[in-house]
């Protein structure tokens, strides 16, 4: 018979055993039929594996002198040194009534049959650019049974106005963190805890209207055994039907990593410390999709965080998402920051021009880490208040460019937690939180940040003053003043915010008659407007979105150049921002249909 499932993934159920084709009463308007177990969907979905693939299996042991460094290490040398969408029905056209209906962000919690448990509905997503992230883990989170110590802090997350949770990888791994895969449909082996402590985690948060997003490792795969010539690039899948079961062919011919592998060159850059996978192999393709719509479907999971995106080109991140339909999708695009004569340079156009253009590669399917706000935030908190305005008078960020796919964020389990690589000054964590839950970008908040430092009721409060003021990822940014000891920025006429030691602000202090002093902390202050919001400018979220900036310096003896590596997207963008620095023969041949 038929196997039935529901396109958007709105409800999960069983897909272990075929189900007749009839009302399921399922909340999809739409489902599509599969002519036997595992054949590939219609509508870009992907190929189904309707087994249960979570068997525990033994983990292997650790390679005999494949490796000097430690597995922590390893991983960030490596990372370092190679260094949301809605959900859209598939096939179905958006309604538009359901689109404006004030009912599209209530609580979606109905319960459907999933096997022989009953599981909750999916949350309902939130609009494009009002989502809240939560890292709801760090390094060594892995040392406890992190389901399950997870699982009692749901509904405490849940107040602090969190949309989405990011957890760490669920697979099998050399590593204990999950960043190594070996047997992808292998959950029973994660150190965070079994596969029913993961269901039972995701339950919990989707019952408080909260999405679930699986941190994915596509790039490369630690292998389970070698081939006759030593090389560890013999791949199991973890399930009964031999899906994900790989040999050499699966991966590049180019890996700097020794894998032995037959496959084509790679599309980006070599990870190093496993072997990097064929992303242009079909075979590949389709069984990273089986497995990513068995996480979503059997699992529960909403949405990915894909991590090391540099490692393959961007249009398999795209074609990931085209297939899978996640709620929201962010990549992990990690790169060095421009210097000069040793110190951060105040320009970093170029970082997050890189940044624009793997986004412009995904199609807009996903959203990045914005590591150019990071990398100048936590350098402008310690007086360099000036690195804040870019020469257009906008945040020197991915959000100045492209803010309604920018994450922004002060530290994750890489560069903070116990590994400490790249973090954030721990004095002032709480002045960086006023700055990202008042600017526009998709904010993601550090675990560590709630607990470790003790700073919950702190971010609880400014998370709920972006809301109540509707502050969102493309709200507008005005900077009034940003010289070294002083910030001071007003975001959509709702907020102003005030960084520095400098007391005297001047002409620029809020008329007490129409802002209140909100919130104030060492070297920062967020005044809120007293007229109510339907008073002020309605910041729609459905309004289309200028293109991004371009990264151009707007000085004639510097022209820009059209190269290939850029995208068609960011060239016109440049064209219609500064067509005078383009040379008239460059210019031409894109303005020619």
């Amino acid at each position: 018979m038929p196997l039935v499932f529901d396109a958007t993934f709105n409800a999960p159920w069983n897909l272990r055993r075929p189900l007749r084709s009839r009302k399921l009463g399922f909340k999809s308007s739409e489902v599509y039929t599969a002519s036997r177990i595992g054949a590939p969907c219609t509508a870009q979905i992907g190929h189904f594996r309707p087994k249960d693939a979570s068997n525990p299996s033994s983990r292997r042991s650790q390679r005999p002198g494949s490796h000097s460094l430690s597995t922590s290490s390893r991983i960030l040398w490596h990372e370092r040194g190679a260094h949301g969408r809605r959900g859209v029905t598939a096939g179905v056209e958006k309604d538009k009534e359901s689109s404006s209906s004030p009912e599209k962000h209530k609580r979606q919690i109905r319960p459907e049959v999933h096997g022989r448990r009953t599981r909750p509905g999916r949350p309902t997503p939130q609009g494009p650019y009002n989502n809240v992230l939560l890292q709801a883990f760090n390094w060594d989170s892995h040392k406890n049974n992190w389901w399950t110590t997870l699982k009692t802090k749901v509904e405490e997350i849940c107040g602090l106005g969190i949309t989405d949770v990011w957890l760490p990888p669920v697979s099998q791994s050399v590593d204990r963190q999950g960043y190594l895969p070996t047997q992808l449909y292998s959950l029973d082996s994660s150190a965070y805890g079994t596969s029913a402590q993961l269901k039972e985690l995701i339950d919990e948060f989707h019952r408080q209207d909260i999405c679930c997003i699986a941190d994915i490792v596509i790039n490369h795969r630690s292998g389970v055994k070698q081939d006759s010539k030593g090389h560890w690039n013999i791949f199991k899948g973890g399930n009964p039907d031999k899906r994900l079961d790989w040999g050499p062919w699966a991966v590049v011919d180019d890996d700097v990593y020794d894998s032995g592998g037959k496959g084509k060159h790679d599309t980006g850059e070599s990870y190093g410390a496993a072997p990097d996978l064929d992303h242009t192999n079909k075979q590949v393709q389709d069984e990273l999709t089986d497995w990513m719509n068995w996480m979503r479907a059997e699992i529960g999971f909403d949405g990915w965080r894909f991590d090391f995106v540099k490692g393959y080109h961007p249009k398999y991140t795209n074609l990931y998402c085209q297939r899978t339909n996640p709620t929201f999708a962010v990549g992990e695009l990690w790169t060095s920051m421009e210097y000069f004569n040793g110190q951060l340079s105040w320009d970093q156009n170029k970082h997050r021009q890189v940044l624009c253009d793997w986004i412009d590669g995904t199609k807009g399917s996903s959203s990045a880490f914005d590591f150019t706000t990071k990398g100048i935030l936590q350098r402008a908190v310690n007086g360099e208040l000036w690195r804040l305005r870019d020469e257009k008078n906008k945040p020197p960020g991915l959000i100045g460019w492209y803010p309604q796919k920018a994450v922004t964020f002060l530290d994750n389990h890489d560069t903070g937690s116990t590994q400490r690589h790249w973090c954030f000054p721990d004095k002032r964590v709480l002045m960086g939180y006023a700055y990202i839950l008042t600017h526009p970008g998709i904010p993601c908040i550090f675990i560590d940040h709630l607990y470790e430092f003790k700073l919950k009721n702190e971010i609880q409060k400014l998370v709920l003053l972006r809301k109540r003021n509707r502050i969102n990822a493309k709200s507008k940014v005005v900077i009034q003043k940003a010289e070294a000891d002083i910030y001071v920025a007003k975001i959509d006429e709702r907020l102003i915010l005030k960084l520095g030691s400098r007391m005297d602000m001047g002409g620029l202090l809020p008329d007490k008659n129409t802002w209140t002093i909100y919130m104030t902390g060492t070297d920062w202050a967020v005044w809120e407007t007293n007229r109510p919001i339907g008073a002020l400018p309605e910041n729609d979220e459905d309004e289309p979105l200028p293109p991004p900036r371009s990264p151009v310096k707007n000085r004639p003896s510097h022209p820009v150049h059209l190269t290939s590596k850029m995208s068609e997207e960011t060239k016109r963008r440049i064209l219609k921002d500064v067509p005078q620095l383009v040379d008239p023969a460059e210019r031409k041949k894109v303005e020619e249909p």
